[in-house]
């Protein structure tokens, strides 16, 4: 399995991203990371849905989010100091309203 990202939103100060595990020809949403840029660093929430993503340990979790954050922060030079909450939503109450158009 490989997970790829993708940027949803992105402003000045902040980005959001959908993540995907990847298998052959098949992508499966399994998460959301969003991140918020201060001087002082960078805070966020990771969400994590998908069974396999959250049957991790706790050392392999921080891992996880230590790489994932080093990733995107690293190119843009963003300071390393980072606190992320981390969440695993009940996704049968999960509901998305919109009033925007759908994008293919």
């Amino acid at each position: 399995m490989s997970l790829k990202l993708r940027r949803l939103v992105r402003t000045p100060s902040s980005e959001q991203f959908a993540l995907y595990a990847t298998q052959g020809d098949t992508s499966t949403s399994v998460g959301k990371l969003d991140l918020h840029f201060t001087s002082d660093g960078v805070f966020g929430t990771l969400l994590l849905w998908d069974k396999t993503m959250t049957a991790w340990e706790e050392d392999a979790l921080a891992e996880f989010v230590e790489g994932l954050v080093e990733d995107l922060l690293e190119p843009y030079g963003m300071p390393d100091q980072y606190a992320i909450e981390y969440f695993v939503p009940v996704l049968d109450s999960y509901r998305f309203f919109t009033n925007m158009e759908a994008d293919e």
